[in-house]
Parts: structure tokens; C-alpha cells; sequence
């Protein structure tokens, strides 16, 4: 009897400028090892970093959020969010195609307010409680932003608050949450097969 493999995708969510190195990370070292171990079990793992998924003249054409939110529907259930300081590229209002206000109507009410990474956190997560048991985010010590300085700090004060207060949705929400100090301890955090509690946000 032949058997037939099952594919799972897991969709990667952060700012991009102050993550490479955990995605790095995540796609040479946590993720092989993940597929090692899964191939006995006939499962195909896919993670989805758009790093390489879109192309300058797709972005050019405003087609970033919707190549996004699409993804991570494919995707689901599994979401991984990673937070540090930076909250991110905010579309601006006229960025939002029609076509895409109609297929995702709550989008109207964040027009030109929130990042791309917040907006993938609402429609990945937030707006959906079925997934509760399969989203996990991984929230970066602030000293290790505030070491490296650049584009790991916030660009404005509006985005420091900005992200504060997503931090403190996604605490109060219940999902799960594993703070860590810097990329190497993070990529410990992924290895580590122990459930853990939601932990105090830094």
C-alpha cells in the first residue's frame, strides 16, 4: 500500500530589516532539521519567507499585502510571529487595491494606520480564534534592538507606541509567546520541543 504525503507550510511573519538573522537561522538550521525528521512521517515541510518571494516590480504595483494575506491562507494553520522593536513598513491608504478592500472588507477600518506585519498578525491570527493551538510568536529582548542600533530600533516614537500596543494585544490574546535574548537563543527556543506558558512581554 502506497502512502501519500501530506504537505504542511508554515508562514514566517516579522519586520524584515531587523530579522534576517533569526530567518536565516530558521531556514539553514531549525527548518532541515524539522523536514529530517518529518520525511519518516510522510509530511512535506514548506516555510514561506517572502524575503524571496516577491519581486521589486511586484511591490511597485501594490501587490506586497495581497501576495501576503494569500500566503498565509495557504499556510494555515501554522503562523510563526517574531517580534522585535522595529514595527515595520506602513502601506500608505491609495496602496490598498479595490479588488482587495472587497475580498478583505476589515481592511478598510486600517487604512494607512498599520504595518504590513501587524495586518499579516490580524489576518493570520487574530481574526481567526481556530488558531489558537497553532500560532506562535517569539518576541526579541529590547537590549539586543537597542545594541544593534539602525533599522532594529523603531523609526518614531508613533511606531514605538504602535508596537507596544501590538505586543500587549497579542499578550492579552493567549497565545503562545516565548520571549528570547538575542538570534542563537531564539533559534534554542524553536529546538526546544517543551510547551511553555505565555511569558511577561519585554
Amino acid at each position: 500500500m502506497s502512502l501519500t504525503t501530506r504537505t504542511v507550510r508554515i508562514f514566517l511573519s516579522s519586520s524584515f530589516r531587523d530579522f534576517g538573522e533569526e530567518r536565516d537561522l530558521l531556514v539553514e538550521r531549525v527548518f532541515p532539521a524539522l523536514r529530517d525528521h518529518l520525511k519518516d512521517r510522510f509530511v512535506e515541510l514548506i516555510d514561506v519567507d517572502l524575503r524571496w518571494g516577491i519581486t521589486v516590480e511586484q511591490a511597485e504595483r501594490g501587490e506586497v499585502l495581497p501576495i501576503c494575506l494569500a500566503e498565509i491562507d495557504r499556510a494555515r494553520p501554522y503562523f510563526i510571529g517574531m517580534m522585535g522593536e522595529r514595527y515595520g513598513w506602513i502601506p500608505p491608504s491609495e496602496g490598498f487595491a479595490p479588488d482587495l478592500l472587497e475580498r478583505q472588507p476589515w481592511l478598510k477600518k486600517h487604512l494607512g494606520g498599520k504595518s504590513v506585519t501587524e495586518l499579516e498578525i490580524l489576518h493570520g491570527v487574530v481574526n481567526n480564534r481556530r488558531m489558537k493551538d497553532r500560532a506562535f510568536f517569539y518576541c526579541r529582548s529590547p537590549g539586543y534592538a537597542r545594541a544593534k542600533g539602525g533599522d532594529f530600533v523603531p523609526a518614531s516614537t508613533q511606531d514605538r507606541q504602535r508596537q507596544v500596543d501590538l505586543k500587549g494585544s497579542i499578550k492579552a490574546s493567549g497565545y503562545s509567546v516565548t520571549a528570547y535574548r538575542d538570534p542563537q537563543a531564539g533559534l534554542e527556543a524553536e529546538f526546544d520541543a517543551t510547551p511553555k506558558s505565555p511569558v511577561e512581554l519585554p
